[in-house]
């Protein structure tokens, strides 16, 4: 889902502020979606002449002070980005482009990667347990019980293969070497 969309999202479950779209899509969309500092504010003013939020209270405030609300057209534009979306995942991973070069790198920087990405799952992991399940939407409920999974998976493969792996490149090393 691009920028906006993420922001219909947020505004779907109630007005608020440019500063709490931008923490909600921190907080909430960081499992399956990211957008950028930089990209929220040009999306809500986008969205603003769109028709598909509002302004309410002070318009002349700064944009993360200003209040939004997601118009009936608004609200469409989120159900039929929603309706669209396909079975498809895209995996974006600095961490995957560099174990797909491993066979470049010292030993040393194979580990510290494994390491580092294990780290990141771990951090996710406690991320995602500590959110009030209890105040979300069955939708958002499996959306979070979903990225455990593959997080879990994640640590799990990491665990065993990471380490294999070191053992495999030294052994592909070695024999191109001779």
């Amino acid at each position: 889902m691009d920028v906006g969309t993420l922001c219909l999202g947020v505004l779907s479950f109630g007005d608020t502020s440019g500063y709490g779209i931008r923490k909600a899509v921190e907080d909430w969309f960081r499992h399956f979606g990211q957008a950028s500092l930089g990209a929220i504010y040009p999306a809500l003013a986008k969205l603003t002449a769109g028709g598909a939020i509002e302004v309410i209270g002070a318009p002349d405030a700064p944009l993360e002070k200003r209040v939004f609300r997601i118009t009936p057209a608004g609200r469409q534009r989120l159900a039929d980005a929603a309706a669209a979306c396909d079975g498809s995942e895209t995996v974006r991973s600095p961490f995957l482009a560099g174990m797909f070069f491993a066979h470049l790198l010292t030993m040393d920087d194979v580990h510290r990667l494994v390491d580092e990405r294990i780290a990141g799952l771990r951090g996710e992991q406690r991320r995602l347990r500590g959110l009030p399940a209890e105040a979300m939407t069955e939708g958002q409920r499996f959306t979070i019980r979903y990225s455990q999974a593959v997080i879990a998976a994640a640590i799990n493969f990491l665990e065993h293969e990471g380490r294999a792996i070191v053992t495999a490149i030294e052994r592909e090393n070695l024999s191109s070497n001779q």
